[in-house]
């Protein structure tokens, strides 16, 4: 098999999940990730055959993949603010447009020493790993999550950042139960100037304008809300956060592009001050940043 007939192969394999665009795209990743070869390999050398050991290897990706199964499950990780990040089921997936959730955290706190940070639904841990590297390793950061797995695949990363391996303190914690508050203060105190989250957003009518490799695959604990109550976990986390926070310390979350107004509200509502609602570069009301007074 050759490099063109490995991208002819993922076109017949997975053109019934994924446009033709994107169906070359994840071949050309495969080729790279697994394959060892160049971005542009398959352009300037298309004749090149795939060694025996390698074809076998990006064969077994295309069918499973072919299933439905995400490019990332099937590598075993993401790449996230420049670092490597270990994935697999019942984890969400790192996407893009969360980095610049890390960025806008960045952009407030970085040269600050000693930056105590709490990230609320860690999931894989790309959220609070990012912020630590970003802001030093004099910054202070915990995750929590509800799930066992998140939280055995969040302490198992190993992550360098300028400074050296990234460290981040990690606990279980349901955020709606009632006892929320009081399981972070002993996992990890209060006084927070950060508290940052990306918790589940998605409502559940939603799911019929969902992809099949995100919706057979990704926890569903993760992702979505009830539709009667969109804005549950932001108000959950807004509500525990007065008690977590600083005077002065900054809750920032990733929301769902639809209901920006609406948790702008309620965080002032809840006595939140410059409370914002910020686009990501596509233009989509992705981000919130408020401040407890």
């Amino acid at each position: 098999m050759t490099l063109a007939d490995f991208i002819d192969s993922a076109l017949d394999k997975l053109g019934h999940l994924y446009p033709n665009r994107e169906c070359k795209s994840i071949a050309v990743r495969l080729l790279v990730e697994l394959g060892g070869y160049s971005n542009y390999a398959h352009l300037v050398e298309p004749g090149t055959v795939i060694k025996e050991e390698k074809e076998i290897s990006l064969k077994t990706a295309l069918e499973r993949m072919g299933s439905g199964e995400p490019l990332q499950y099937v590598l075993g990780f993401e790449w996230f603010c420049g670092a490597k990040f270990n994935v697999r089921e019942g984890v969400l997936i790192p996407r893009p447009e969360t980095e610049e959730l890390v960025m806008l955290v960045s952009k407030y706190y970085k040269g600050r020493n000693k930056v105590k940070v709490l990230d609320i639904c860690t999931g894989s841990g790309c959220i609070a790993y990012s912020v630590a590297s970003e802001l030093g390793n004099d910054a202070q950061v915990w995750g929590c999550d509800i799930s066992d797995t998140a939280l055995e695949i969040a302490g198992g990363q190993k992550i360098c950042g300028k400074d050296g391996q990234v460290r981040v303190n990690f606990f279980k914690c349901d955020v709606l139960s009632a006892e929320a508050k009081d399981t972070i203060k002993v996992a990890a105190g209060d006084g927070f100037d950060v508290v940052v989250s990306n918790p589940p957003y998605i409502c559940e009518q939603e799911k019929s304008l969902m992809r099949s490799n995100v919706l057979d695959f990704e926890p569903h604990l993760a992702l979505f809300v009830p539709d009667s109550d969109p804005l549950l976990f932001y108000r959950e986390i807004a509500v525990a956060s007065k008690s977590l926070l600083k005077s002065g310390g900054m809750l920032f979350y990733e929301i769902n592009e639809r209901f920006g107004a609406e948790t702008k509200a309620m965080l002032e509502q809840l006595g939140y001050t410059n409370c914002q609602v910020i686009e990501d570069l596509n233009g989509k009301e992705r981000m919130v940043a408020a401040t407890l007074v």
